[in-house]
């Protein structure tokens, strides 16, 4: 009978919940699968599937907050079965299949049996309190069972548990499915979200479940949504060119003549050179080849097998005294050398004493070299107040008057104790700065001195680096979900993995984001705060400001990663999360000032044969991802790099692959064929990167 059969096929799926065989998983998300294959048990077809693929730490540590996939839902799994519908049931919801079937698909029934799907009248919600009769097995067409997929390939929905078997004695009711809701309220940012000249449409289920979900909720308007916020005027922030000091990591020459150059490369200029056994100072450590350092006045690249550091040289420092070890000398001046700012950070102290002068005419330029020549960076009035970094006693004096920094021919100003006298009864702030007319970013004499009268803004340095960071990844694919700045995100999935590049933590949606940090206006934000988009008072996408009223975003589907300008008809406020006490980001400014990065944007035919679809993850050279091999040359003898190298098992060293759109050389293995880990600079954004899919091709390189 089928009633005995029914109850026979769950005690065969309770019994696999205690004791499943060897390859097939059992946690909460998989329940239906093993409904399936218990029922196949019985029928005696059931399919397993071994998982071949290897868990990296990204994957294993992202599981519990990773969506089940990073891709929109409405993409069509092409290992799914076609949506079955039973006009006698009247059920408008799909139920989803957790094992990767197409949304819309049917639950899995009994091989041979009927749909056990409850019954009620066309027309009507209301159960049916008759039981569906027993049918002969033998006489009805058979319900094909789904295939168990593969643990490895990717699900379309998010899964959700099977309704139980339940008594046919027993009044049924329509099973009821969740609608997806990944991510949590922030709606897909497709172009029906983005204000476009167009006025396309991209919809999908979600949009449509959450109009039916808010379709009793009385709208609010922007500016009502903007006056229920607490948006307060923030603070000045002066945009900086001053250095910030942080802590030694010394390094000491170790061959006859240490060549410091302008870039990575011994083909470059030589900008200073330094002594065996000279000291200089580690700024910079990410590349496996080159370290960025400072000695004396000197800033530049080092070839790292030429120098002594960590352990060694911290005891070679003490034992010989700092102060007594020499330092580099220049041969090429501060003001000419591009790489001078590679990053914003010294261990020189860059906060001196202030000698004050004032200008004795209205008129005076000041110059950005000590000649008449020299292009004039800044003017100066009567009385402007000025302070001197250097050459005090020479004919031109080098001086900072606001943003202002030069050289003003000596005879043009006042010094002495009797203006400092005068000024520190008048009050600094009763007098004018110098009136600016090239900016510190152009002006070549800026950096004559890191030396300032006030403390350079930590601020300002992230705010910097992180828009430098994230520019890299302009170019790159949207994908709803996702969370990877080279395989796809989505615009709160960007800015949520670019913040974590840095060291902050926010949360993963546009809504809950725009409540996360110090909530202001539109108008007073800076490059790296977030602005909001909303409509109808919801809000629907995030961006990043870049300045000049610019944006960079993770925009839509048809557009991917963009730069763009700020859309000031759905904008309604911005948040600051930096600030200048954030001293602890320092070493991520460093860090992400020299991340080797060589993505390579496939063109049109370089994609060759295709692949299949690939699971992917992404590993970094740390200790957890690695083990032993940590911070070693790749299998293939390189050195990885974010960006080309990845890892895959069944392919020569050297294959290059083509996904999402960039091409990734195949350089390491510790995967199966069919499983791409994909190399990062950092262990966090290899853990952010989580578990996703994604076509792959052959390069035609």
């Amino acid at each position: 009978m089928k009633l005995k059969k029914v109850y026979k096929t769950l005690a065969v799926t309770i019994a696999l919940s205690v004791t499943a065989p060897s390859g097939f998983t059992m946690d909460h998300n998989e329940k239906h699968t093993a409904h399936v294959y218990a029922a196949g048990l019985e029928s005696g077809d059931a399919e397993t599937s071994e998982t071949t693929g290897l868990a990296t730490a990204a994957e294993t540590e992202t599981a519990a907050q990773e969506p089940v996939s990073s891709e929109p839902a409405t993409e069509p799994n092409t290992g799914a079965s076609e949506p079955a519908t039973e006009p006698a049931t009247g059920s408008t919801e799909p139920a989803t299949d957790p094992s990767g079937t197409e949304p819309g698909s049917e639950p899995a029934t009994e091989p041979g049996t009927g749909s056990s799907e409850p019954t009620t009248e066309p027309g009507t919600s209301e159960p049916s309190t008759e039981v569906p009769p027993v049918v002969d097995p033998s006489t009805e067409p058979d319900t094909e069972v789904p295939p168990v997929i593969d643990p490895d390939e990717p699900a379309t929905e998010p899964t959700t548990d099977i309704p139980p078997v339940v008594d046919p004695d027993e009044p049924v009711t329509e099973p009821v499915t969740e609608p997806v809701t990944e991510p949590d309220t922030e709606e897909p940012t497709t172009a029906d979200t983005e204000p476009q000249t167009d006025d396309t449409k991209d919809t999908d289920k979600k949009d449509e479940d959450k109009k039916e979900d808010n379709q009793d909720k009385p709208a609010l308007t922007n500016e009502q949504l903007i006056a229920l916020q607490k948006i307060v005027i923030p603070p000045a922030i002066e945009e900086s060119f001053r250095f910030v000091t942080v802590e030694k990591d010394y390094a000491i020459a170790n061959v006859g003549t240490l060549q410091i150059y302008e870039g990575k490369g011994t083909g470059s200029d030589v900008v200073g050179t330094l002594g065996k056994g000279g000291v200089c100072y580690v700024l910079n450590d990410q590349d496996p080849s080159w370290y960025y350092v400072e000695s004396g006045v000197v800033r530049g690249f080092v070839r790292i097998p030429d120098l002594l550091t960590g352990a060694e040289a911290d005891a070679y420092v003490a034992e010989k005294g700092e102060t007594n070890l020499a330092v580099a000398t220049a041969s090429k001046e501060p003001m000419e050398n591009s790489a001078y700012t590679y990053t914003k950070t010294t261990v020189r102290s860059t906060v001196v004493g202030k000698q004050y002068a004032l200008c004795t005419t209205d008129g005076v330029n000041v110059r950005e070299g000590r000649t008449e020549d020299a292009r004039v960076v800044g003017v100066m009035k009567q009385n402007t107040l000025c302070y001197i970094l250097a050459d005090a006693g020479s004919e031109w004096i080098f001086v900072e008057s606001g943003d202002v920094r030069g050289f003003v021919k000596r005879e043009y100003l006042s010094t002495g104790d009797g203006v400092e006298n005068q000024i520190l009864e008048n009050g600094e702030s009763t007098y004018s700065y110098a009136d600016l007319k090239i900016s510190a970013k152009e002006n070549k004499a800026c950096y004559y001195t890191i030396t300032s009268i006030k403390k350079g803004s930590i601020s300002d340095s992230i705010r910097e680096s992180m828009l430098k960071y994230a520019s890299q990844f302009i170019g790159n694919p949207y994908v709803w979900g996702g969370t990877s700045l080279t395989l796809g995100a989505d615009c709160s999935g960007f800015v949520q993995t670019i913040y974590s590049a840095y060291g902050y933590s926010i949360p993963r949606v546009a809504e809950a984001q725009a409540q996360y940090g110090m909530q202001i206006p539109v108008s007073e934000a800076k490059p790296g705060d977030l602005i909001f988009y909303a409509k109808d008072g919801a809000v629907y996408h995030v961006v990043m400001y870049m300045g000049d009223g610019k944006t960079i975003e993770a925009a839509n589907s048809n557009q991917g990663i963009i730069c763009s300008v700020v859309d000031t008809a759905h904008a309604v406020w911005a948040t600051r999360i930096i600030s200048d006490s954030d001293s602890d980001k320092i070493e991520q400014v460093n860090d992400n000032a020299a991340k080797g990065v060589a993505y390579t944007k496939a063109k049109a035919g370089d994609s060759g044969n295709y692949l299949g679809r690939f699971k992917l993850t992404a590993y970094c050279s740390c200790p957890i991802c690695c083990g032993k091999w940590s911070g070693g040359a790749t299998a293939g003898g390189t050195v990885p790099v974010q960006g080309r190298t990845v890892a895959m098992a069944g392919v020569p060293f050297g294959t290059k692959l083509v996904i999402g759109g960039l091409i990734y050389t195949v350089e390491d293995r510790g995967t199966p064929y069919g499983h791409v880990d994909i190399y990062m600079n950092s262990h966090t954004d290899a853990t952010n990167f989580g578990v996703q899919y994604a076509d792959v091709y052959l390069a035609n390189q």
